[in-house]
């Protein structure tokens, strides 16, 4: 079924290690022997003291900048702007603690292997020493919010252990009734990005601390005795320990004042370990699954291949040299919504750059969420993988964020409604941060996140979420648009300043610049903030004056342009371009992940995909996450082979041993260096579903780029737009059966190539609907 992660040696970097998660508390396992070392996450601990008061930008400073950006004087208006327009950088994510224990008694191990079981969200190891089997099993409990370990050891050996407890952060570490080890401190003040030099990146302030954590572990054993000391636990003679370790930090909400006293934290997390004392491990590892399955669903992919009982790193090492491993391909098809589940559930923080994983206390890009694509992939699967309970976290955040925005829409847009830049940071920071112009400077970040957001509601068909979450933040952003879109001689209204996402084109004079006006970017997402506005006013029986004025202005925007070389073209002006392979896609937003250019649009998707085409020639490095919205582009574009190409690509060239997905460095900026990016995983998990299932309302059309070398095989569980649930077989490349089930009672038409069902399929709510398509009239 390949759903299972295989190794035969421990892991020797972070990259090597297996993750674990509940959405809040994550662990990096390395599976050591003799010594074992987990390293810990937690999603709310962050550097920093709180909510930091929003830069201010004179109306007349942001004229000046538009001013000569309609003269053309590009480069001007970029060094104006770097110069007045910039702010300050984020805070950082931060590494919680460092769980370890030695096996003291093992001096040479054998038939090692390591497992992480993705049906269960299990991590297992196994190994034998002196004819002993030492079996090691854990997991993060959502409902017991906890990491629970058991190790056993089977045979004429007991179990001896030294347990530790340390932190990469300013801390003190306590025993407690000889069976409990806890190490608390504060989060640094502040932080400075890996990519700043300075002398003092690090900042401990005692008068202004950062917030308080506390990582808190009991022990319980059969047989044996536990003893404590300054070094920590000591464990002898055991057949059996089980370890829980709970976790709690000083964050309340990005506008409440953090808790700085790790007392505090301490004390919280005492009383969730009192809570579990009345519950065996048994009783912990069922409530565990129940949990997990229930946002995991039954969703699997299998090719006609057999399963294959190689190492994991092994079989990935044999595609990268050729070879084909379709069973790894659903491999990482199923890991990748794995990992969704383990850094994303209903109130959490959604997943940042790195999910909830990172281990550095400056890591890469803050490992914050960068809103200009990252943050938005992420959740690209969560619609159509049937993941609709992990995206309420994204859902939550976006609405958090609208009203943070509010404040950088006045005091920097002078705009009503909200906004948001290129980073955010737990302090729900909505304004530019510092550096340069072409990525920091981007006030469409906000009305991206609300066409992603938006998606829940599609798949979802959650009423209650749409009025009370989406609907106010979509508005919010409307208002924004309304009062950022500039009207010019022409009639036709532009955004200015704009930005195509990290992009640079070349003056008339040849100077590289990142600042025009009217990106093709910003037109594509105001298209589609504003097809969702009036979609969901429809759906929620809304009438009001506004609804007219985005009608009004959605017939005032430009229209799309193609370029000379015949692809869409990504600036107001059809430029030079500074960087034709560089790695955002920015121009075909409006076909992927947007709607606003339909397939029907013969020749605007020409045009995507003559530059897409382009791109892809220059190309000078491949970068994880971009091949994955490649992936999706050449999926929606029906084309299964060029599609599933890029998709083992990705596994070639883009994926560590443990599958995390890798960004390399950019060399743009010091201190870079190559890095896991979780958006690249997520984003070909969405790419798969894509392949496989296209949908809107009342429309679904299986197989629509079904790869060459995917010939038989078959998809259960994926979510079509309207809450349908969909199972699809098929063999010799053509499909056999489909099973439909909807949460709602809805007519549906099923599209196959250019033709469709004869008959409309009607469907009653979660009742399933087997249909044999051999028996079936196309038309």
């Amino acid at each position: 079924m390949n759903k299972t992660l295989k190794y035969i040696s421990p892991a020797k970097s972070f990259t090597e290690a297996l993750p674990l998660g509940n959405g809040s508390l994550g662990a990096m396992v390395y599976g050591g022997v003799p010594e074992e070392k987990i390293t810990l996450n937690y999603d709310t601990f962050w550097s920093g003291t709180g909510h930091r008061e929003e830069k201010e930008i004179d109306s007349s400073t942001l004229e000046q900048a538009r001013k000569l950006i309609f003269e053309e004087k590009f480069w001007e208006a970029e060094e104006y702007m770097k110069k007045n327009m910039l702010g300050f950088y984020n805070e950082s994510y931060m590494p919680l603690g460092i769980l370890s224990y030695v096996f003291e008694k093992v001096d040479e191990p054998k038939e090692y292997v390591r497992f992480l079981d993705l049906e269960n969200a299990i991590f297992t190891s196994k190994f034998k020493n002196h004819e002993t089997e030492y079996i090691s099993k854990m997991f993060i409990s959502n409902p017991a919010k906890a990491l629970v370990i058991k190790i056993t050891a089977n045979g004429m050996d007991k179990l001896d252990l030294k347990v530790k407890l340390d932190s990469e952060v300013q801390h003190t570490i306590k025993t407690e009734k000889d069976c409990c080890l806890y190490v608390s401190g504060n989060a640094p003040s502040n932080v400075q990005p890996n990519y700043v030099a300075c002398e003092n990146p690090i900042v401990y302030d005692e008068k202004n601390p950062g917030m308080a954590f506390c990582c808190y572990l009991q022990v319980t054993h059969k047989g044996g005795t536990v003893s404590a000391d300054l070094d920590g636990l000591k464990i002898q003679e055991a057949e059996e320990v089980v370890f829980y370790l709970t976790a709690a930090d000083g964050y309340k909400k990005y506008n409440q004042r953090i808790e700085t006293n790790p007392e505090v934290c301490e004390k919280s997390c005492g009383n969730q370990i009192q809570k579990l004392n009345s519950k065996s491990y048994k009783e912990l590892e069922e409530e565990h699954i129940a949990d997990y399955q229930s946002v995991y669903k039954n969703v699997s992919l299998e090719l006609e291949e057999i399963e294959n009982d190689l190492p994991t790193d092994e079989r990935l090492k044999r595609v990268q040299n050729g070879k084909q491993d379709l069973g790894l391909s659903c491999l990482f098809f199923h890991y990748n919504r794995y990992l969704m589940i383990a850094c994303s559930r209903k109130g959490t923080q959604p997943a940042n750059l790195q999910g909830i994983w990172s281990e550095s206390i400056r890591p890469v890009w803050s490992s914050n969420w960068t809103i200009n694509i990252n943050t938005e992939m992420n959740y690209w699967l969560n619609g159509p993988c049937n993941l609709i309970e992990s995206f309420t976290a994204f859902v939550d955040f976006v609405e958090e964020l609208s009203h943070a925005g509010e404040e950088t829409a006045k005091k920097q847009c002078h705009c009503s409604g909200w906004t948001a830049n290129h980073n955010v940071d737990i302090w729900r920071q909505t304004g530019p941060v510092d550096g340069e112009p072409k990525y920091a400077y981007w006030p469409m970040g906000g009305v991206w996140l609300c066409s992603q957001s938006y998606e829940y509601y599609r798949y979802s068909r959650d009423l209650e979420y749409l009025k009370n979450k989406i609907y106010p933040s979509l508005r919010g952003s409307v208002l924004f648009c309304l009062d950022w879109l500039q009207q010019r001689e022409d009639g036709l209204y532009y955004t200015a300043p704009s930005t195509s996402p990290e992009n640079t084109f070349k003056d008339g004079e040849g100077h590289v610049c990142g600042v025009s006006y009217m990106t093709t970017m910003d037109l594509a997402i105001i298209k589609e903030l504003f097809a969702n506005y009036l979609e969901a006013c429809n759906v929620l029986g809304i009438k009001e004056d506004l609804i007219e004025q985005v009608n009004e202005r959605s017939k005032l925007l430009p229209n799309y342009q193609i370029g000379r070389t015949g692809k869409i073209q990504e600036w107001i002006k059809d430029f030079e371009e500074f960087d034709v392979g560089h790695r955002h896609f920015s121009p075909v937003f409006g076909f992927h992940p947007g709607h606003s250019i339909k397939k029907t649009d013969t020749e605007l998707v020409k045009a995507c995909q003559k530059f897409i085409e382009e791109k892809v020639a220059n190309y000078k490095q491949q970068i994880g996450w971009s091949c994955a919205w490649l992936i999706n582009l050449w999926a929606r574009l029906g084309d299964g082979t060029k599609a599933n190409y890029y998709y083992e690509e990705l596994l070639r060239q883009s994926v560590y041993n443990n599958l995390f997905d890798l960004h390399p460095p950019l060399g743009e900026t010091e201190g870079e260096r190559e890095v896991f990016q979780i958006d690249g995983n997520f984003g070909s998990a969405s790419a798969v579903a894509e392949m496989l299932l296209s949908s809107e309302d009342g429309k679904i059309t299986i197989l629509p780029a079904l790869p060459e070398s995917w010939e038989s095989g078959k998809v259960k569980g994926l979510l079509a737009v309207g809450g349908v649930e969909v199972d699809i077989a098929w063999k010799n490349k053509k499909p056999i059966s489909i099973s439909l089930c909807s949460s709602v009672d809805q007519f549906i038409n099923i599209f196959y190539g250019n033709k469709k069902l004869a008959e409309k399929i009607e469907l009653k709510k979660q009742e399933q609907q087997i249909i044999d398509l051999h028996s079936c009239e196309w038309i």
